[in-house]
Parts: C-alpha cells; structure tokens; sequence
C-alpha cells in the first residue's frame, strides 16, 4: 500500500513507514482509533469567555474552601501540640522539684543509718560490760566461803 494513501503529513519518516506496514499487515483499518465518529463528539464547539471565567471561579472557591480546611486542622493541630507541650513542661517541674525532695531524703537516710550503726556499737559494748562484770562476780563467788554455814555435826555418843 503506498504512502500517498493515506494522509502522513507531518509524520517523521520512520513512523510513516512502519504506519504504511502496519496497514498493509491489516492490523489497523484506518489512522483513527474510532471506527464509528460518535455524533456527540462530532462537532466541539468553542468555550465562551464568561463560561471558561465561571469555571475558573468555581475551582478557585473550592481551592479556597479546601485551604481552609486545612488551615483549620493545622490551627487545632498546634494547639494540641502546645497543650502538650505545657503538661509536658508541669510535668518536668514536679520531676524536679521531687528530686529537691530526694537531696533531703538522701541525708535522712545516711543519719537514720548512723544512728542504727551507733545503737549496735552501743547494745555490743553494754553486752561486753554485762559479760564481764559477769564473769568477775562468777569468780569472786567461788572464792568466798559460804554465807551461811552449816551447823557443826554432832559427835557420836558411845
């Protein structure tokens, strides 16, 4: 089928060719993808100014009204944000201010554990006392004669 055939006006030379041998394969019937025109894209007529102006307003409302929207859930996006940020910030100050606490706390301890050291020291040297004074007296019994003496045994009559 030669080129003249169909019209391949402003078509490069190499797609020109292999358009002419895709219809001589008769793998396509013409250079239009429809076969039938349908009747309502037949014919397009131009847009008018105001309809072309009407349409660009209706987009820019719905432009705006979606900014809008998005500008409002960004707002109420930061003010949760610095809602948190100040529960956040309480929170830190009570952390703080418990640590304060903790300084005193630290010291009540090491005292109440002096304290205890000292006691123990205290009961082990009484106890050692005790003990000692213990033992003197244990030894000092032994030595002595008896308080109370026994009655002197009669002699025996013959």
């Amino acid at each position: 089928m030669p080129s003249n055939e169909h019209p391949n006006d402003g078509l490069p030379e190499a797609w020109a060719r292999n358009l002419d041998r895709l219809l001589t394969a008769q793998m396509i019937s013409s250079r239009n993808d429809n076969l039938r025109d349908k009747a309502d894209t037949a014919v397009m007529n131009d847009i008018t100014r105001e309809e072309f102006n009407a349409r660009l307003e209706t987009i820019e409302v719905k432009m705006d009204a979606r900014v809008e929207a998005i500008s409002s859930k960004i707002d109420g996006f930061l003010a949760a944000q610095a809602e948190r940020d100040r529960r956040l910030d309480d929170s830190i100050a009570d952390v703080r201010r418990d640590l304060g606490r903790l300084g005193s706390l630290k010291l009540n301890i090491w005292g109440a554990m002096v304290t205890a050291v000292t006691v123990g020291i205290a009961i082990t040297a009484l106890s050692l006392t005790f003990y000692q004074t213990g033992k003197a007296d244990s030894s000092a019994a032994a030595s002595a004669p008896p308080a109370i003496s026994a009655p002197p045994a009669a002699a025996p009559k013959n």
